[in-house]
Protein backbone atom coordinates (compact mmCIF):
# COMPACT_ATOMS: atom_id res chain seq x y z
CA UNK A 1 0.00 0.00 0.00
CA UNK A 2 0.91 3.62 -0.93
CA UNK A 3 2.39 5.10 2.74
CA UNK A 4 4.19 8.28 2.89
CA UNK A 5 8.19 6.65 3.21
CA UNK A 6 7.03 4.59 0.09
CA UNK A 7 6.85 8.03 -2.21
CA UNK A 8 10.14 7.60 -3.61
CA UNK A 9 9.25 4.56 -5.41
CA UNK A 10 6.34 6.78 -7.23
CA UNK A 11 9.22 9.35 -7.80
CA UNK A 12 11.59 7.05 -9.32
CA UNK A 13 8.38 6.09 -12.02
CA UNK A 14 8.12 9.67 -12.92
CA UNK A 15 4.69 10.70 -11.84
CA UNK A 16 5.54 14.74 -11.29
CA UNK A 17 2.13 15.19 -9.16
CA UNK A 18 2.74 12.68 -6.71
CA UNK A 19 5.03 14.89 -5.00
CA UNK A 20 2.03 17.79 -4.82
CA UNK A 21 0.78 15.49 -1.84
CA UNK A 22 -0.07 16.49 0.80
CA UNK A 23 -2.75 18.84 -0.92
CA UNK A 24 -5.52 21.37 0.68
CA UNK A 25 -8.65 21.48 -1.23
CA UNK A 26 -12.19 21.93 -0.33
CA UNK A 27 -15.60 20.32 -0.17
CA UNK A 28 -18.94 21.50 -1.37
CA UNK A 29 -19.77 23.29 1.62
CA UNK A 30 -16.18 25.19 1.81
CA UNK A 31 -14.40 23.11 4.33
CA UNK A 32 -11.26 22.49 3.94
CA UNK A 33 -9.10 18.98 3.83
CA UNK A 34 -6.04 17.55 3.04
CA UNK A 35 -5.30 14.61 0.70
CA UNK A 36 -2.44 12.55 2.09
CA UNK A 37 -1.16 9.20 1.86
CA UNK A 38 -2.62 6.84 4.61
CA UNK A 39 -0.80 6.40 7.60
CA UNK A 40 -0.41 3.01 9.54
CA UNK A 41 -3.11 4.14 12.57
CA UNK A 42 -4.98 5.72 9.35
CA UNK A 43 -5.51 1.90 7.78
CA UNK A 44 -6.30 0.71 11.18
CA UNK A 45 -9.36 3.50 11.57
CA UNK A 46 -10.51 3.03 7.84
CA UNK A 47 -10.48 -0.74 8.91
CA UNK A 48 -13.10 0.18 11.70
CA UNK A 49 -14.88 2.53 9.74
CA UNK A 50 -15.46 -0.15 7.18
CA UNK A 51 -16.56 -3.10 9.85
CA UNK A 52 -18.76 -0.48 11.48
CA UNK A 53 -20.37 0.58 7.80
CA UNK A 54 -20.94 -3.31 7.37
CA UNK A 55 -23.06 -3.50 11.11
CA UNK A 56 -25.14 -1.09 9.76
CA UNK A 57 -25.25 -2.34 6.50
CA UNK A 58 -23.66 0.58 5.16
CA UNK A 59 -22.11 -1.33 1.70
CA UNK A 60 -19.78 -3.54 3.21
CA UNK A 61 -20.21 -7.01 3.67
CA UNK A 62 -20.17 -8.22 7.82
CA UNK A 63 -17.95 -10.98 7.11
CA UNK A 64 -15.99 -9.56 4.14
CA UNK A 65 -12.99 -8.94 6.34
CA UNK A 66 -12.25 -11.32 9.00
CA UNK A 67 -9.64 -9.56 10.75
CA UNK A 68 -7.86 -6.33 10.12
CA UNK A 69 -4.86 -8.39 9.11
CA UNK A 70 -7.50 -9.91 6.07
CA UNK A 71 -8.50 -6.00 5.22
CA UNK A 72 -4.36 -5.14 5.20
CA UNK A 73 -3.65 -8.31 3.22
CA UNK A 74 -6.34 -7.36 0.56
CA UNK A 75 -4.87 -3.96 0.52
CA UNK A 76 -1.70 -4.68 -0.29
CA UNK A 77 0.06 -3.13 -3.19
CA UNK A 78 -2.82 -0.75 -3.35
CA UNK A 79 -2.69 3.06 -3.20
CA UNK A 80 -4.42 4.53 0.11
CA UNK A 81 -5.19 8.10 0.56
CA UNK A 82 -7.04 9.67 3.40
CA UNK A 83 -9.23 12.84 3.63
CA UNK A 84 -8.40 14.85 7.00
CA UNK A 85 -9.99 17.75 8.05
CA UNK A 86 -7.56 20.70 7.68
CA UNK A 87 -8.64 22.07 11.31
CA UNK A 88 -8.72 19.07 13.42
CA UNK A 89 -6.92 16.38 11.62
CA UNK A 90 -9.34 13.96 12.05
CA UNK A 91 -9.88 11.27 9.30
CA UNK A 92 -13.21 12.01 7.49
CA UNK A 93 -12.93 9.46 4.72
CA UNK A 94 -10.33 7.42 3.06
CA UNK A 95 -10.32 5.90 -0.96
CA UNK A 96 -8.06 2.87 -1.76
CA UNK A 97 -6.84 2.02 -5.20
CA UNK A 98 -7.09 -1.62 -5.68
CA UNK A 99 -5.60 -3.59 -9.01
CA UNK A 100 -9.50 -4.55 -9.73
CA UNK A 101 -9.30 -8.80 -9.48
CA UNK A 102 -12.27 -8.49 -12.62
CA UNK A 103 -8.91 -7.78 -14.92
CA UNK A 104 -7.02 -10.66 -16.46
CA UNK A 105 -3.83 -8.39 -15.97
CA UNK A 106 -1.21 -6.94 -14.18
CA UNK A 107 -2.21 -3.43 -12.66
CA UNK A 108 -4.27 -2.57 -16.46
CA UNK A 109 -7.74 -1.78 -14.01
CA UNK A 110 -8.76 -0.77 -10.84
CA UNK A 111 -11.06 -1.02 -7.79
CA UNK A 112 -11.66 1.74 -5.45
CA UNK A 113 -12.51 1.00 -2.07
CA UNK A 114 -14.48 3.85 -0.32
CA UNK A 115 -15.44 4.68 3.27
CA UNK A 116 -16.62 7.65 4.99
CA UNK A 117 -16.85 7.89 8.69
CA UNK A 118 -19.98 7.41 9.71
CA UNK A 119 -20.66 11.01 11.57
CA UNK A 120 -19.56 12.83 8.73
CA UNK A 121 -21.84 11.63 6.10
CA UNK A 122 -24.44 13.74 3.90
CA UNK A 123 -21.80 16.17 2.96
CA UNK A 124 -20.73 14.70 -0.21
CA UNK A 125 -17.64 13.29 0.76
CA UNK A 126 -18.57 9.98 -1.19
CA UNK A 127 -18.84 11.90 -4.00
CA UNK A 128 -15.96 14.07 -3.28
CA UNK A 129 -13.88 10.35 -2.96
CA UNK A 130 -15.05 8.78 -6.01
CA UNK A 131 -14.22 11.49 -8.18
CA UNK A 132 -10.72 11.88 -6.22
CA UNK A 133 -10.70 8.22 -7.08
CA UNK A 134 -11.10 8.75 -10.85
CA UNK A 135 -8.49 11.37 -10.80
CA UNK A 136 -5.77 9.40 -9.50
CA UNK A 137 -6.50 6.84 -11.14
CA UNK A 138 -6.18 8.36 -14.59
CA UNK A 139 -2.63 9.81 -13.26
CA UNK A 140 -1.50 6.50 -12.12
CA UNK A 141 -1.85 5.20 -15.40
CA UNK A 142 -4.60 2.76 -14.97
CA UNK A 143 -7.19 1.77 -18.14
CA UNK A 144 -10.04 1.10 -16.35
CA UNK A 145 -12.60 1.51 -13.34
CA UNK A 146 -14.93 -1.23 -11.88
CA UNK A 147 -17.58 -0.43 -9.25
CA UNK A 148 -19.32 -3.38 -7.63
CA UNK A 149 -21.84 -1.98 -4.76
CA UNK A 150 -24.52 -3.55 -3.13
CA UNK A 151 -27.55 -3.58 -4.75
CA UNK A 152 -29.48 -2.06 -1.85
CA UNK A 153 -26.53 0.51 -2.07
CA UNK A 154 -28.27 3.61 -3.82
CA UNK A 155 -26.65 6.62 -2.18
CA UNK A 156 -23.29 4.74 -4.39
CA UNK A 157 -25.50 4.21 -7.88
CA UNK A 158 -26.53 7.60 -7.57
CA UNK A 159 -22.74 9.25 -7.01
CA UNK A 160 -21.64 7.05 -10.20
CA UNK A 161 -25.01 8.24 -12.29
CA UNK A 162 -24.14 11.88 -11.14
CA UNK A 163 -20.36 11.98 -12.17
CA UNK A 164 -21.52 9.78 -15.41
CA UNK A 165 -19.69 7.84 -17.48
CA UNK A 166 -19.72 4.90 -15.37
CA UNK A 167 -22.06 1.39 -17.63
CA UNK A 168 -24.07 -0.98 -15.79
CA UNK A 169 -22.43 -4.27 -16.98
CA UNK A 170 -23.20 -6.77 -15.01
CA UNK A 171 -24.92 -8.52 -11.60
CA UNK A 172 -23.82 -10.79 -9.07
CA UNK A 173 -26.89 -12.25 -7.73
CA UNK A 174 -24.51 -13.18 -4.23
CA UNK A 175 -22.37 -10.21 -3.52
CA UNK A 176 -22.36 -10.69 0.11
CA UNK A 177 -23.86 -10.45 2.83
CA UNK A 178 -25.66 -8.28 5.19
CA UNK A 179 -25.15 -8.17 9.25
CA UNK A 180 -28.73 -9.60 9.63
CA UNK A 181 -27.37 -12.67 7.62
CA UNK A 182 -29.06 -11.44 4.14
CA UNK A 183 -27.44 -12.39 1.41
CA UNK A 184 -27.52 -9.78 -1.13
CA UNK A 185 -26.24 -9.17 -4.79
CA UNK A 186 -23.52 -6.75 -6.12
CA UNK A 187 -23.86 -4.60 -9.03
CA UNK A 188 -21.11 -3.93 -11.52
CA UNK A 189 -20.06 -0.43 -13.18
CA UNK A 190 -16.89 -0.32 -15.28
CA UNK A 191 -16.06 3.39 -16.33
CA UNK A 192 -12.80 3.86 -19.52
CA UNK A 193 -10.08 6.16 -18.13
CA UNK A 194 -8.26 6.38 -21.76
CA UNK A 195 -11.00 7.56 -24.09
CA UNK A 196 -13.93 9.74 -21.33
CA UNK A 197 -13.32 13.40 -21.80
CA UNK A 198 -15.17 14.67 -18.69
CA UNK A 199 -14.10 16.74 -15.98
CA UNK A 200 -13.75 15.24 -13.17
CA UNK A 201 -12.33 17.22 -10.59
Amino acid sequence: MLLNQEVSKFIEKEIPWISSLPMVTSLINGRHVIIDYMTQPQITETYCMIQEAAQNGDGYGIDEFDSEKDFRREIEGSDCYAVICKESGDLLAGFILAVSKFYRGVSGVVDPFIIVKRSERNQKLGEFCMRKAIEFSKKLGYMGMYVDTFSNNVAVQRILEKIGDFQKVGFLPMGGKLHDGQLIGSVIYYRDLQTNPSDDT
